[in-house]
């Protein structure tokens, strides 16, 4: 069986900036937050600037 909701490893801007109706420079401060607390939680995490982890993401923000 083949999955079809293949969906990328990271949350760029544009779709924080859908799910929580905000402008980009929201949208990024968002990220650089939450970024700041997965870095927080383990500091050898390697964090992208512009980009959170999915899985993080929608376990702290969206709660899925």
């Amino acid at each position: 069986m083949v999955d079809t909701d293949i969906r990328p490893a990271y949350v760029d801007v544009a779709e924080v900036c859908r799910d929580w109706g905000c402008s980009r420079s929201k949208g990024y401060a968002i990220i650089k937050q939450l970024s700041g607390q997965m870095k927080s939680e383990n500091p050898r995490l390697l964090t992208m600037s512009g980009k959170i982890n999915r899985i993080y993401y929608e376990e702290a923000c969206m709660k899925r």
